[in-house]
């Protein structure tokens, strides 16, 4: 049985995790032995420090956070360097213990560390980069040296392929995205009421707290928030509920499990940039309004939406409730909802995992012809 072993990173966004999990599965289904490692474990109390201040910096600090971002596009290499330094002799001995047959990288923060690991231990193993960023990849993601590396779009390999890498290393896969969200064949219809989720629309607390109290203005709407794991969030809502604040028509959540049922019955997404909420939003064929964005990390995903005509962007809540209100009552939710079902990009999972099983078809057949010819 092949051994596939995933990097990725259980705290800096659930965009890693939720398409490591994705893989993982499918992957399994298909007979593989599977193991997935927190890339920031392997560096130990600096890796936990750097993962559990994600969501406080890009939240409470997003300027220290966007000049980490600009540093880490000046100083590539640099930055692939020291996660190299921190995580070489945890990364080593997880590779040795486990041999796998093939490594895949979800996060941008582990792509060259990991092929210079390969190279300078002489570990003859298949290096895979899954880049899980939409529309402008950070720097960071691209490594010359990996065997593949996937990518969401054409327009992505044409940058790649500009910068150097060769063309043959490039597959346009999309994103892998869970299975339980079922890709949307048919347009939604609307019946009595609007079905409205929002999924942290934003990185500040107080814009959250106000894209809520509009968004509940809107008339015959259903409307749900999912906080996550943004306890402060949850515990202020419901606060503001409790008081009057908030209309009682707004269903309010913590973390949920069942993330793709909400998907399932939503005609609306808010949501903010974050490229993995996004395409499970267009796989499950929901229009999708852009709310927010990471600063650097997230500021062109919005263009995906838009310029594929199934949602807009309005990251100021004070003119959420006027664009919203214009948006279904002209029918331009309609038309998005028409729009979404011929969303790319959401169908990634078993493009990678198909591939990967040619790659090890291929890999057999030209061991046989190389013993056949010895």
């Amino acid at each position: 049985m092949k051994k596939i072993l995933i990097l990725t990173s259980e705290r800096t966004g659930t965009g890693h995790k939720s398409s490591a999990n994705a893989l993982e599965k499918q992957l399994k289904d298909l007979n593989y032995e599977v193991k997935q490692i927190d890339c920031f474990s392997t560096m130990k109390k600096t890796g936990e420090l750097l993962e559990n201040s994600y969501i406080p910096i890009t939240t409470k600090f997003p300027l220290i956070f966007y000049i980490a971002f600009l540093f880490s596009q000046v100083f590539p290499d640099f930055i692939s360097y020291l996660m190299y330094i921190k995580s070489r002799k945890m990364l080593k001995k997880e590779i040795l213990n486990y041999k796998p047959n093939l490594i895949i990288s979800n996060h941008p923060m582990f792509t060259k560390a990991i092929s210079h690991l390969l190279k300078k231990e002489k570990l003859n193993i298949p290096f895979f980069i899954d880049v899980i960023d939409l529309v402008n990849p950070p720097k960071i993601w691209l490594d010359k040296n990996a065997d593949i590396i996937f990518v969401p779009t054409d327009l992505i390999k044409s940058n790649y392929v500009k910068k150097g890498v060769e063309s043959n290393k490039l597959i346009v896969s999309g994103f892998p995205i869970r299975n339980d969200i079922e890709k949307r064949t048919s347009p939604k219809t609307i019946k009595d009421y609007i079905n409205i989720l929002l999924v942290n629309p934003s990185v500040s607390l107080k814009k959250n707290i106000l894209f809520v109290k509009e968004v509940s203005k809107i008339k015959n709407a259903n409307i749900n928030i999912i906080c996550g794991r943004d306890v402060k969030l949850y515990n202020k809502l419901i606060k503001e509920q409790v008081s009057g604040k908030i209309s009682q028509n707004v269903k309010v959540h913590s973390f949920v499990n069942n993330i793709n049922e909400f998907l399932e019955n939503a005609h609306i997404l808010l949501t903010k940039a974050g490229p993995n909420m996004i395409l499970e939003g267009a796989r499950s064929g929901t229009a999708i309004v852009i709310t927010g964005f990471i600063k650097g990390q997230e500021n062109d995903n919005y263009k995906y939406v838009v310029d594929n005509n199934f949602g807009f962007k309005c990251d100021d809540p004070k003119k959420i409730y006027m664009q919203l209100n214009d948006f279904i009552k002209n029918h331009k939710l309609d038309e998005c909802l028409k729009n979404v079902i011929s969303a790319d990009c959401n169908d990634g999972t078993k493009i990678i995992t198909d591939y990967i099983t040619d790659f090890f078809q291929k890999e057999k057949s030209t061991k046989k012809e190389s013993l056949h010819y010895k």
